[in-house]
């Protein structure tokens, strides 16, 4: 299903890589599963159209104020996840911005129902196991596509185990069913905010498949060039070498 979230990258692509050039430097990471991930594109695809899409167009006939707190509750959630990475990456700044953002939205914005945190400027920063492996040395990782979820990497689906156990639900809540069902409301939520673009995107590009993969590994490239993923043995040679000590 996150093929389709993946077309929206190509509008970011195309500012991203005039304000910054990192377009120039881009080379392709290889597609040795290129046979196994077109085919279940197209299974993807077929199960979106038929099943995920319609559902989700249901979905939009609620009213956005009941929505938008659907919303919210799953951004906090989603703010667990992101914590206990940043305490991997050793993210000193990012874990607390991303604590308080917790502390903030759980109690005063009710169990994460409102967003009080990004009103008094606390923004979400989103982190996941697939980066900490990627700060721990993985730096490159042959695309993956994965069933009914899309366009991914074969270390970013890795990462998406740990990820899933750092989601507190699985812990205050006994019932799986209870559980699976959240999950499932919310990928509907995040599909439901592409429905006006995706097809339009389908329909203007000649290879869909080859779109969807080449933007997904381009936003993965600018998000590094960026800095937003820094090895942790430059972290910890800058921290342990002798003029860090002088200076502290």
């Amino acid at each position: 299903m996150k093929q389709k979230f993946a077309l929206i990258i190509l509008s970011v692509i195309i500012v991203g890589c005039a304000s910054n050039g990192t377009c120039s430097d881009y080379k392709p990471i290889p597609d040795p599963l290129e046979k196994y991930n077109r085919f279940m594109f197209k299974v993807n695809m077929k199960i979106d159209k038929t099943f995920i899409r319609p559902i989700t167009v249901g979905y939009t006939y609620i009213p956005y104020p009941i929505r938008a707190p659907i919303n919210n509750f799953f951004n906090n959630l989603r703010d667990f996840i992101s914590l206990a990475n940043d305490i991997l990456q050793l993210k000193g700044m990012a874990t607390m911005q991303t604590t308080m953002r917790i502390s903030l939205n759980s109690v005063v914005g009710l169990a994460g129902l409102i967003d009080v945190a990004s009103s008094l400027g606390l923004p979400q920063q989103k982190n996941s196991f697939g980066k900490t492996l990627q700060v721990y040395g993985w730096q490159n990782s042959s695309y993956f596509v994965i069933p009914l979820l899309g366009p991914s990497t074969i270390r970013d689906t890795i990462g998406l185990v740990p990820d899933v156990y750092f989601n507190p639900t699985w812990y205050l809540i006994s019932d799986n069913y209870i559980n699976v069902a959240l999950y499932i409301v919310n990928l509907i939520d995040i599909r439901s905010k592409f429905l006006d673009i995706d097809q339009e995107l389908e329909k203007s590009s000649l290879d869909l498949y080859t779109t969807v993969r080449d933007s997904y590994l381009q936003s993965v490239h600018q998000e590094t060039s960026r800095g937003d993923v820094v090895n942790i043995n430059d972290f910890l040679s800058e921290e342990s070498s002798p003029e860090s000590s002088i200076k502290n």
